[in-house]
């Protein structure tokens, strides 16, 4: 994998931008390659699910045994983003938690997902929801099950339009960036206390993943439920993470706890001290 995707985890949703076709895909056969070895569930998407499939068949998977088995799936956009004939956000949404909710029920550790996004640059009906569609998804990796990677071609895509859809992603990698967990945000979704635990850097690069992660905890919580930010692993926080925390701190009692030093003061600046049901500290509240 070139050292590129080689730190990931379940539970990462990675940008990936690559304009190399050697490179992207050796890497993704790689990924496929190790989470077989893993017993996970892998799930190629793309234009060339022939030629991964091949390619896997050169490093030794019994590609026809693990296609039958169900543990192995290569299909085109038009098998899971274009099932329908357009581009459903929603759907597809609702399509990834079955495939993780089946991949459980197998009895695998984890699921894979690859998919190669330059669809989105035909006209195809729905596409312009990518942006929204890949802030929602990170809800599918919050409890650290599946392992997503979106592949973009940046020769095929408006360079705003990359740098958006890059910052709906918690994680990013390219060509001269392989994929740092240390700097790079990791959230996952905890049940007691009910919230979410932090870990890496949450700054501008990742704001609208942090941000549509956020909502989502307040949106499904139980009526008046107490919405915990776990921060103790957060190496770094910038003004654009502390306002999307206190932003949703607006809709309901949050507390946000581990919080260094630094991150104190961050938050303290933009307000927090003024609204209410917003406990800030370095413990937990008692």
């Amino acid at each position: 994998m070139a050292g590129l995707l080689d730190r990931l985890e379940l539970g990462d949703h990675v940008c990936w931008t690559v304009d190399d076709d050697e490179i992207r895909r050796d890497a993704v056969v790689g990924v496929l390659h190790g989470g077989l070895q893993a017993n996970h569930k892998v799930i190629y998407s793309g234009d060339e699910p022939d030629a991964v499939l091949s390619a896997l068949s050169r490093r030794g998977v019994a590609t026809r045994a693990a296609s039958e088995s169900g543990q192995l799936a290569a299909v085109t956009p038009e098998g899971s983003y274009l099932a329908g004939g357009s581009f459903d956000a929603e759907g597809t949404l609702a399509h990834w938690s079955v495939e993780k909710t089946r991949a459980r029920a197998e009895g695998y550790r984890g699921l894979r997902v690859v998919g190669e996004m330059n669809w989105a640059r035909r006209q195809v009906p729905g596409a312009e929801r990518l942006e929204w569609y890949e802030a929602r998804c990170n809800t599918v990796f919050a409890d650290g099950f599946v392992m997503g990677i979106c592949a973009y071609d940046p020769r095929q895509f408006d360079p705003m339009l990359l740098r958006r859809l890059a910052l709906a992603h918690p994680g990013a990698a390219g060509p001269l960036l392989p994929f740092d967990p240390d700097t790079s945000l990791r959230i996952r979704r905890t049940d007691e206390p009910y919230g979410l635990w932090l870990s890496g850097e949450a700054d501008m690069s990742n704001r609208y993943a942090l941000a549509a992660m956020v909502e989502e905890v307040f949106a499904v919580r139980e009526p008046g439920a107490v919405v915990t930010i776990d921060t103790t692993a957060l190496r770094f926080a910038d003004t654009a993470a502390a306002r999307v925390l206190l932003d949703a701190a607006r809709h309901g009692p949050m507390h946000i706890v581990g919080c260094s030093p630094v991150m104190l003061r961050l938050l303290n600046f933009h307000g927090a001290g003024s609204l209410p049901g917003l406990v800030v500290s370095a413990g937990y509240p008692s």
